[in-house]
């Protein structure tokens, strides 16, 4: 087989490729990692993300941070991450009709005040107006949980409008 250029590429037998017989222009080369194909155990080791790990790894005094410097981030990452620190200012808590496990939305972004009644709630409802008929909810159905509705819901949104 040739390819447009005129330089004739030529290929072994059983498709297997040996990179010693391709004939390449002049000034080119050829990486030899290329022509290495993973055993299929590294590529499943690849595909799983266990390529990153590395087999060795030891304590043996090469620490990068001081005794203080691990005590204070091992004791600050140890706790478990509450719910009142995920940047969400309100939790609602009800219990799943068809489940009936209960269940915890947060929503509410931290460190905005809700204004019912002005025109920043007129805007916000507006808004939220919009993005419900695009999503296609209903708050006063099977919906009427999701962050979006309880928002809606403490900014006492009636259709596009906020009321005090």
């Amino acid at each position: 087989m040739s390819d447009m250029r005129g330089v004739k590429i030529t290929r072994a037998g059983n498709n297997k490729t040996d990179m010693s017989e391709f004939v390449l222009p002049d000034g080119w080369s050829l990486d030899p990692a290329f022509a290495e194909i993973p055993s299929p155990y590294e590529k499943k080791q690849h595909l799983e993300g266990q390529h990153d790990k590395q087999e060795d790894e030891s304590d043996e005094g090469d620490a990068d941070m001081s005794e203080e410097e691990y005590e204070y981030w091992s004791k600050e990452h140890s706790e478990q991450t509450d719910y009142a620190d995920d940047g969400k200012k309100y939790t609602h808590t009800y219990k799943d009709s068809k489940t009936g496990r209960t269940k915890k939305v947060r929503y509410g972004a931290k460190g905005y005040s809700i204004a019912p009644g002005t025109k920043k709630g007129d805007a916000y409802c507006a808004r939220s107006l919009g993005d419900m008929k695009s999503e296609g909810m209903d708050c006063s159905g099977p919906d009427r949980n999701t962050p979006m509705c309880l928002s809606r819901k403490k900014w006492r949104c009636k259709g596009a409008k906020s009321s005090k």
